[in-house]
């Protein structure tokens, strides 16, 4: 039996069932005597997908699991894994294949596939698999891992690739739906008939756009990859947008200026472009490590100077946060208290001091957008961009709600994308109340977005602004359930899921433009994956937790608790908790973040044969890895004045190469040639420790030992944080041998603090 048994296929049908004590069971019934004398033998259900990225995946794998269906996935691409699909090499959809993921491998992944099960060896470069996966993944180790998936639960076999979807209509009051797909190599058009169809072609389709792209100099953020396709003509760059794809677009272009200037290499026509990032409401850039206790005493609020950092996910999605009751969904406008509340979590992880606001938070996450900020090479706008003209030999002119950005010779529009509908049919999106002036919310669906009263036969997974990868299993699971027992739409908790009074209410907010409508309508991932499961009938695994505590991640929430993949991520996670708390785990990635700009520095040499005092600057300019084997690289480079003991002075310049491994989580620092830029031998590797407070130790310590013989160098640094912004740090290195003794303190202040 079909959902449209338990529940009015039309409007007439639902009017007169509305009116009965129990509208729901009387269809039920009705519909039942009517197929009496049929055939007894189940018919599988015949099921229709649109698009192969990571939720139409999911929702084929979820229904072949659950069983009595047949499924038949249509992408028109040649490969499965949607926006995540592209090659090293490639130049990629919505996004570069180099692209670093914002929430670790943990939450980008589904219940019961590991990333270790995931070979990651490059395919254009022969590199091989790392032991261990990245925490933050590049796109296309994303697209590996889809690739992966479809193998492993034999996807490939039920999708049809270059197959494009150009018509859907309902037939028979919707209880099947008739598709029209074209072959893209051939051309070829073909009718198709189904059960059911869901759409899981991705929320973010066609990019959103400010002004008209007239020429190389506008583009969208999706198309970006780097400055020199502006062309060579020196001049500034603006991007229009405060969201995350502008926050990471800004970073982006920032992180190409700062390269080129501090290579070996770094000849490039915008050595001395700034980045005019324009948004028009407050934003704060979370890095990827953030601590997950920022306060020694948060009641007090005494700030912990050496926090343990967790990715950004494990502490944004911590169960301990919702408390011991039954988890909810929070979707709505956010009213000032809770705004404010929000602000305040928001400004104890990044190390802010407290501000009040009323509005939603706005969020990117980038490990470097704010110290370009503070060094000025990305320049914040305030405001709305207006216009955007020709200013003759110098380039572009952008006009803003408050001020006029001149010399520009590009611009990114960062503002985001709007979802395709064009495929459905007109009664169709009658039924749906579309309407193509409301990207945000463009159809009235079920709370969560997955399914609408009016056409039961439609479902909707990951067609909302934030589709997290286990609120798109968990919308899959809710899909295969109600399809596969009909009377369940019949109960109260299928009844209030139906609602689309949530969708309603906040579509109107947008129209109000209400400052109380947050970033992302559908935000509360641990909400609505709580709220998912209880109705999927998929339990919590709290085992190696103790209850609702720690992180919520997909395979947490396994269908199957035997499920060895899934119970050796939850192992991992747990034993990570306990690292980042016990040890130094991520303590080294975080310092590193933290290093990236300018410092004040103060040095004071003392020797048997004299010493003196150093006074200048330090910077840590990040730059692309001259190394593959490092994730992470700065070039620091200290000038100022050196006075000697005997009162003589004179300017003193030193150059070093920093780098981050993340495999072994350690930093290292190397000499740099002649030139000032080229790496050459190793100096030093640090080893993190936490701070012993009986040796009256404060912020997370790191030591290290070179041997440059015949002389040794022992050293001891100190970096203390304020949130997940380190404040100031000191490095003391004492030489020993018979060519040198004498001891060398330094004291690194935030410069600008």
């Amino acid at each position: 039996m079909s959902i449209s048994a338990a529940i009015p296929s039309t409007f007439s049908e639902m009017q007169t069932a509305m009116q009965s004590d129990n509208p729901l069971a009387q269809i039920l019934d009705a519909r039942r005597n009517k197929n009496e004398g049929q055939s007894s033998i189940p018919r599988l259900k015949s099921v229709c997908i649109i698009g192969a990225g990571p939720a139409g995946l999911v929702a084929a794998k979820t229904l072949l699991q659950r069983g009595g269906f047949e499924v038949t996935i249509f992408e028109s691409t040649a490969r499965a894994g949607g926006m995540w699909r592209a090659q090293p090499g490639d130049y990629g959809d919505k996004c570069s294949p180099d692209m670093r993921t914002n929430l670790s491998r943990f939450t980008v992944a589904f219940s019961d596939l590991s990333w270790s099960s995931v070979g990651l060896s490059g395919p254009s470069t022969g590199t091989s698999s790392p032991k261990t996966p990245p925490m933050f993944p590049k796109a296309w180790q994303v697209g590996k891992y889809l690739e992966t998936y479809a193998k492993t639960f034999g996807l490939d076999a039920c999708t049809r690739y270059n197959t494009s979807v150009i018509r859907a209509k309902g037939i028979d009051d919707y209880s099947q739906w008739e598709i029209t797909t074209v072959d893209i190599t051939t051309m070829q058009f073909t009718t198709h008939t189904f059960d059911y169809l869901i759409v899981a072609s991705g929320f973010f389709d066609k990019p959103m756009q400010s002004f008209e792209a007239s020429s190389p100099s506008v583009q969208h953020s999706s198309q970006f990859r780097h400055l020199s396709k502006f062309g060579h003509r020196r001049g500034n760059v603006v991007v229009i947008g405060g969201g995350i794809s502008g926050i990471e677009a800004a970073t982006q272009a920032a992180f190409q200026v700062s390269s080129a200037n501090h290579s070996p290499d770094g000849v490039s026509s915008h050595l001395s472009t700034r980045i005019y990032h324009v948004f028009n409401r407050p934003i704060y850039s979370l890095p990827r490590y953030i601590p997950q206790d920022p306060f020694t005493n948060e009641s007090l609020k005494i700030i912990n100077s050496a926090p343990h950092f967790l990715p950004l996910d494990l502490v944004l999605y911590n169960l301990s946060r919702r408390g011991n009751g039954e988890i909810s969904a929070s979707i709505g406008t956010v009213p000032s208290e809770k705004a404010q509340k929000g602000h305040e979590f928001l400004q104890s992880l990044i190390g802010l001091k407290e501000t009040r606001a009323t509005s939603p938070a706005y969020t990117g996450i980038s490990d470097s957008y704010s110290e370009y900020v503070r060094s000025g090479i990305i320049v914040q706008v305030q405001g709305w961009a207006k216009e955007v003209k020709e200013a003759g030999e110098s380039g572009l002119e952008v006009t803003t709600s408050n001020s006029t950005i001149a010399n520009v010779s590009g611009i990114i529009d960062a503002t985001g994308y709007k979802p395709t509908l064009d495929f459905l049919d007109d009664d169709a999106k009658q039924l749906l109340s579309y309407d193509p002036t409301s990207p945000r919310i463009p159809i009235l669906l079920s709370r969560g977005s997955v399914l609408t009263p009016r056409i039961p036969s439609l479902g909707f997974v990951g067609f909302y602004e934030g589709p997290y990868w286990n609120v798109m299993e968990m919308q899959a699971r809710l899909i295969a359930r109600v399809w596969s027992d009909p009377s369940l739409a019949a109960t109260e908790a299928f009844q209030q899921l139906y609602q689309q009074e949530a969708a309603e209410l906040m579509r109107a907010a947008m129209r109000q433009k209400s400052p109380q409508v947050p970033q992302f309508w559908m935000a509360d991932y641990v909400g609505l994956v709580e709220e998912f499961a209880r109705l999927a009938g998929t339990e919590r695994r709290d085992d190696a937790f103790g209850g609702q505590t720690g992180p919520a991640f997909p395979s947490r929430y396994v269908a199957n608790v035997s499920n060895p993949e899934a119970a050796s991520v939850v192992k991992e996670v747990a034993t990570i908790l306990q690292e980042s708390t016990l040890h130094a785990k991520f303590a080294a990635a975080a310092i590193f973040r933290g290093l990236q700009g300018g410092w004040k520095l103060y040095r004071t040499i003392t020797a048997k044969s004299g010493g003196g005092d150093f006074k200048g600057t330090a910077n840590f300019h990040p730059r692309a890895p001259t190394d593959p084997t490092y994730s992470a690289e700065y070039l620091y480079v200290e000038q100022g004045t050196f006075e000697m003991a005997n009162g003589d002075s004179f300017p003193a310049h030193r150059a070093y190469v920093y780098r981050y491994n993340e495999t072994t989580d350690k930093i290292s620092a190397w000499f740099a040639d002649v030139d000032g830029k080229t790496t050459t031998t190793l100096f030093n590797t640090w080893n993190m420790r936490q701070p012993r407070r009986e040796d009256d130790e404060e912020g997370w310590i790191a030591e290290g030992y070179h041997w440059c013989a015949p002389d040794s160098y022992t050293n001891k640094c100190s970096f203390r944080f304020r949130g997940a912004t380190m404040q100031d740090f000191d490095i003391t290195y004492t030489v020993n041998g018979p060519n040198k003794d004498y001891t060398h303190e330094s004291i690194y202040e935030r410069a600008g603090a």
